[in-house]
C-alpha cells in the first residue's frame, strides 16, 4: 500500500468515526400539534372575556405614544383624546378580519421553512439576554460571539427551528451597530427562519433592506421571511419605538409578535381571567393598528406571561397561574381565528439544576396544551430571563424533541401485525428483536443518564450542567456553516460595512 493510499484509509476510517460520534441532524419539521387544545371556557366564558376585552378598548382605551399611529387611528374614525385611543368593538373586529389565521414562514434553505397558524407550532430561540452562563458555568455578560454561538447552536439543533435574532445581548457592541452584526450574523450562520431587529425604526428599515438582499424583494413582499417581537408597555401602553417598527414591517408584509410583557399581579390583575382580558385588549390594539398599515399582513397575537414573586416582586416561572393564562390566550386567539405566540423553557433557577428542569417543563406543558404557534425562549433561558446558559439551551434543545414527538400524537400502526407478534413471542418472551421494535424505537434523549449507578460514577458522577456544557462544546466545535452564493454574500457584507460607516459617526 502507498502511503497516499494509506493516508486515504486512515481520513476515511476517521471520517466515518466522526460520523458515528458526530451525526448531521436531522431537522425536525413544523410541528404538526396533534393533542390538545384545551378549552377552559365554554361559549359563555369566550364572550365574557371577549367582552371584558371590548369594553377595555371602547371605555379606558390604550395609550399610542407616537404622532403618526395617532394621526392613522383619527383618519380611520378611533374616538383620539390625546395620547389615549378608544377603539369601538365593531371597527376592531373589521380590522382584525383580514390578519391571515396560517402563514408561510420561508427559509433560505427551503427545507427548513416552516408553517405558522392553526394547530402547527414552531420553537424559536433564547431572546435578549444581557448575561451568559458560559461553558464554564461563569455569569458574564454576553457578547457578539455568544450570539453567534447561539445561532451556531440553532443551526445544528434538530428541533430549534427559528435561530431568533438576538439570542444573546452583544454588550460589546455599539447600540446603534448592534442589529447590523446580529442580523448579518443569523442570515449567514443559519439557513433557517429568522426574526428581525426591533431596536429602532432604522433598525427594523436595516433588517428589512438586509432580507431583500438575500431572499429578492418581490419575494419578502409577497412572502414572510422573519418576524418582529414587538413588547407592549403593560398596562395599555404602545410606545413610539415599537410602533415605528411595527410600521415598518407591517409595510414590508412581514409579521410581528404583538406581546404585552405580563407579570401577573403587577402589570395585570392577579385573576388569570382579568389579567387576560387585559392583555388580550392590548395584543389586538396593536394588531388593529397593523391592518390600518397594510391590510392582510400577518401578524401574530403575542404575550409573556410571567407571576410576580410575593416575597421579592421578582419575575416567577412555571407557577400555576400564568399556565392557566396561556390557556385562556390560545382558546381566545382561536376565537378570533388568529395565531398567536407565548414563551416557555425558562426558569428563575441561576444554573441547568431541578428547579430550572421544573420551571421549564411546567411553563411548557400548558404552552402546547393551549395550542401555541410560534414559542419564544425555546431553549436556555435563566434566571427569570435576564441569562442564557449554554448547559441549559443544550438540555432544553432536546426536550423539544421530546415535546415534537408527544405532540405529535399517535402514529398510523399496523394493530393485527402487532397481534401477530403478541401470539408469536407468546407467554414469558420479550419484543426485543421483532420488526416492529427495530424499526420504531421508543423516543431517547441521549444527554439523560440512565446507566447503573457504577457506571454514572466511573465516568465522572456527571451533573445534568456538565453533560450539558460538554454537549454544547462538542456541537459547536462540530458546526458546519450552511453555505450562501458569493453574490448574495457579498453584497450582505457590503451593507452592513456601508451602515456600520454611517451609524459610527
Amino acid at each position: 500500500m502507498t502511503q497516499a493510499t494509506a493516508r486515504a484509509a486512515r481520513g476515511g476510517r476517521a471520517a466515518r468515526l466522526r460520523a458515528r460520534t458526530n451525526p448531521a441532524p436531522v431537522y425536525l419539521s413544523t410541528l404538526n400539534n396533534r393533542v390538545g387544545p384545551i378549552d377552559l371556557l365554554g361559549p359563555e366564558g369566550v364572550d365574557r372575556l371577549h367582552n371584558a376585552a371590548m369594553t377595555i378598548l371602547e371605555t379606558t382605551g390604550i395609550e399610542f405614544r407616537d404622532p403618526v399611529a395617532l394621526a392613522d387611528w383619527k383618519k380611520h374614525g378611533a374616538d383620539v383624546d390625546g395620547e389615549r385611543v378608544r377603539i369601538g368593538r365593531d371597527m376592531l373586529m373589521d380590522l382584525i378580519s383580514t390578519v391571515p389565521s396560517e402563514w408561510g414562514y420561508a427559509a433560505r434553505n427551503p427545507e427548513r421553512s416552516l408553517r405558522v397558524g392553526h394547530r402547527n407550532s414552531v420553537f424559536a430561540n433564547a431572546y435578549g439576554a444581557p448575561f451568559v452562563y458560559g461553558l464554564d458555568g461563569v455569569r458574564r455578560p454576553s457578547t457578539l460571539a455568544d450570539a453567534q454561538n447561539f445561532f451556531k447552536l440553532s443551526q445544528m439543533s434538530q428541533a430549534m427551528m427559528v435561530p431568533g435574532i438576538l439570542p444573546a445581548e452583544p454588550q460589546d457592541v455599539p447600540v446603534r451597530q448592534r442589529h447590523l452584526d446580529l442580523v448579518h450574523g443569523v442570515l449567514t450562520l443559519t439557513d433557517k427562519p429568522i426574526m428581525g431587529s426591533v431596536l429602532s425604526e432604522r433598525a427594523a428599515r436595516d433588517t428589512v433592506d438586509m432580507a431583500r438582499i438575500v431572499f429578492g424583494e418581490g419575494f419578502v413582499d409577497s412572502n414572510v421571511v422573519m418576524a418582529g417581537l414587538l413588547n407592549c408597555n403593560t398596562p395599555l401602553v404602545w410606545d413610539e419605538t415599537m410602533l415605528q417598527s411595527l410600521r415598518v414591517y407591517a409595510a414590508a408584509n412581514q409579521p410581528c409578535l404583538l406581546s404585552p410583557f405580563v407579570l401577573a399581579g403587577a402589570s395585570t390583575p392577579a385573576s388569570p381571567q382579568g389579567g387576560v382580558a387585559l392583555l388580550i385588549a392590548e395584543g389586538l390594539a396593536g394588531m388593529a393598528y397593523s391592518q390600518i398599515i397594510r391590510r392582510g399582513t400577518p401578524m401574530v397575537l403575542g404575550v409573556a406571561i410571567m407571576g410576580v414573586s410575593m416575597k421579592t416582586g421578582a419575575p416567577m416561572m412555571g407557577s400555576p397561574e400564568p399556565g392557566l393564562m396561556n390557556l385562556l390566550v390560545g382558546q381566545m386567539a382561536r376565537h378570533y381565528g388568529v395565531p398567536w405566540r407565548t414563551c416557555t423553557m425558562w426558569t428563575g433557577s441561576k444554573a441547568a439544576d431541578m428547579q430550572s428542569g421544573y420551571d421549564s417543563a411546567n411553563a411548557m406543558w400548558p404552552v402546547l396544551l393551549g395550542g401555541a404557534n410560534y414559542i419564544v425562549h425555546g431553549a436556555g433561558i435563566v434566571e427569570g430571563a435576564l441569562g442564557v446558559s449554554y448547559a441549559k439551551w443544550v438540555q432544553d434543545a432536546v426536550q423539544l424533541e421530546n415535546f415534537h414527538r408527544f405532540f405529535s400524537g399517535l402514529l398510523d400502526e399496523n394493530l393485527d401485525a402487532l397481534l401477530n407478534d403478541i401470539a408469536m413471542i407468546g407467554p414469558g418472551g420479550h419484543f426485543l428483536g421483532t420488526d416492529h421494535t427495530r424499526e420504531n424505537p421508543m423516543h431517547m434523549n441521549l444527554l439523560q443518564n440512565n446507566d447503573s449507578f457504577e457506571q454514572w460514577e466511573a465516568e465522572g458522577s456527571k451533573s445534568a450542567e456538565a453533560v450539558g456544557a460538554e454537549e454544547a462544546q462538542r456541537i459547536l466545535d462540530n458546526y458546519v456553516q450552511p453555505s450562501m452564493p458569493d453574490d448574495q454574500r457579498g453584497a450582505l457584507d457590503q451593507f452592513v460595512a456601508k451602515k456600520r460607516a454611517e451609524y459610527s459617526g
